[in-house]
């Protein structure tokens, strides 16, 4: 079995990595919305959150210990 590489993160890098993963929710969140507008406008469906890596955002936060990475997530 491979180490887990997380583990060796000190707690400056690990609070930059959450730092960092929330950024990217924030930005694939607003991509996502726009998305959403687009296709509204053109009476499409929506795109699947999974087409822009939201849940797996969500699943690795939840991996590091970061919490909610988005505000509308439950604490």
């Amino acid at each position: 079995m491979e180490p887990d590489p997380i583990s060796g993160l000190s707690a400056d890098e690990l609070a930059i990595l959450c730092d960092a993963l929330r950024a990217l929710r924030r930005e694939r969140g607003k991509a996502w919305n726009a998305a959403c507008d687009v296709a509204e406008a053109q009476g499409k469906r929506p795109p699947a959150p999974q087409s822009y890596g939201i849940n797996a955002i969500k699943r690795l936060g939840r991996r590091l210990g970061v919490g909610p990475t988005h505000w509308m997530e439950e604490r």
